[in-house]
């Protein structure tokens, strides 16, 4: 799952620390795909610091989110959909269709997200800001990550661009898939058939409108068994 459908689980806590935890893995591979932290291997350092706990507890939960979502029926069967779709779309280029409907899916859920007013990424940019910097450095230090200056100077472009918003309009979703796929292959913009990808988008958004809370629902029922 992206960003904003992670902070739907946690849009009430009231607590950054785990907001940020919840998003925090994804985080460090925007920053920096060579860096793999397994927090779980150093759990015995984190003691009983309430806001260390905080920010382990949202990586645990972020990574129970993905490892449900991505084996449910519901991911398999609207990727399977928007591949038959997008694949048209790269014809010709690099990018994989099952990657491309992957990372649509995930982009197509936060705008239903947007969209419906479930979640206000105001709030999310918050409680980002509001973390404790000094305890998610120490987070970082304690699973062992040498320097976190990569983290933080992507962290704070993070905070300024703001960019997640942008995921209402299908045109910035579709430019969002492109640019993901640009870190993986050489291809540029022109290559695709973009406003092809732009209605597919849109019409797939339109048809998923109104189903795709269960999702959510049956992740929110996992994440209750990790208390």
């Amino acid at each position: 799952m992206n960003f904003l459908s992670h902070y739907y689980f946690e849009r009430y806590s009231h607590d950054p620390e785990l907001v940020l935890g919840s998003v925090l893995p994804d985080l460090i591979r925007n920053a920096d795909r060579s860096v793999n932290i397994l927090p779980q291997k150093y759990e015995d350092r984190f003691g009983n610091n309430p806001k260390m706990q905080s920010i382990y507890r949202g990586w645990a939960r972020h990574t129970e989110t993905d490892r449900y979502f991505h084996n449910s029926d519901f991911f398999y069967t609207h990727t399977h959909e928007l591949k038959i779709l997008l694949a048209p779309t790269v014809e010709g280029t690099e990018i994989r269709p099952s990657f491309l409907s992957h990372i649509g899916l995930e982009l197509l859920l936060d705008h239903l997200l947007l969209h419906n007013n479930c979640i206000h990424e105001a709030d999310f940019y918050e409680y980002l800001a509001m973390a404790d910097r000094d305890t998610v450095h120490r987070f970082l230090s304690l699973c062992a990550v040498k320097d976190t200056a990569f983290f933080f100077d992507y962290f704070d472009n993070f905070l300024k661009a703001r960019y997640v918003g942008e995921y209402r309009d299908h045109r910035n979703l579709v430019t969002a898939m492109i640019n993901i796929c640009r870190r993986l292959w050489d291809v540029s913009p022109v290559q695709t058939k973009q406003e092809q990808m732009v209605a597919a988008i849109a019409d797939y958004a339109a048809a998923l409108d109104g189903h795709f809370r269960g999702i959510f629902d049956d992740i929110r029922a996992q994440l209750l068994l990790l208390h």
